[in-house]
């Protein structure tokens, strides 16, 4: 899948497929994470937002090509779609913000190190202790009560 891309470059030139892809991974980039932030972190709307948005710069730039007397050539719109979809694949890979620890009230990662409902000799500790937002949300002060709790004092 990945080479029958390369097969329609050879046709026009790699130069101009890889400005394509290039163009297509930054505008894709750009859509996603945009997309990333105004629906709080969906990666579906992630995905949607980088493979839409280059998708529709390529047609666009087609259609003006098109319109100054240029031919349309759908594999530079495929180009700008896989520069999409490569963005939306890196940043699907680079933020993950959905589900497991680590996350606060409104569902979006803290980037803490988390320890709720973590066995500390035979007990949890409760839930909300160590969430950001609950206390100075400073990581060391966190450990140290954890160490505290975990001494039973």
């Amino acid at each position: 899948m990945l080479l029958l891309p390369v097969a329609f470059a050879m046709g026009q030139g790699l130069e101009n497929g890889a400005k394509h892809l290039g163009a297509g991974v930054a505008i894709g980039a750009v859509g996603g994470y945009a997309a990333h932030k105004i629906f709080q972190g969906d990666s579906n709307w992630t995905w949607a937002g980088a493979a839409g948005s280059s998708l529709a710069a390529g047609l666009a730039k087609e259609t003006y090509d098109v319109s100054n007397g240029n031919e349309w050539q759908t594999d530079d719109v495929v180009f700008a779609a896989l520069g999409g979809f490569l963005s939306g694949l890196a940043l699907d890979l680079l933020i993950k913000e959905k589900g497991g620890k680590g996350k606060n009230r409104r569902g979006k990662g803290c980037g803490c190190l988390v320890v709720e409902n973590t066995p500390l000799k035979n007990q949890y500790v409760a839930p909300n202790l160590f969430q950001a937002g609950n206390g100075s949300g400073n990581l060391g002060a966190s450990l140290q009560a954890a160490h505290l709790i975990r001494q039973g004092l």
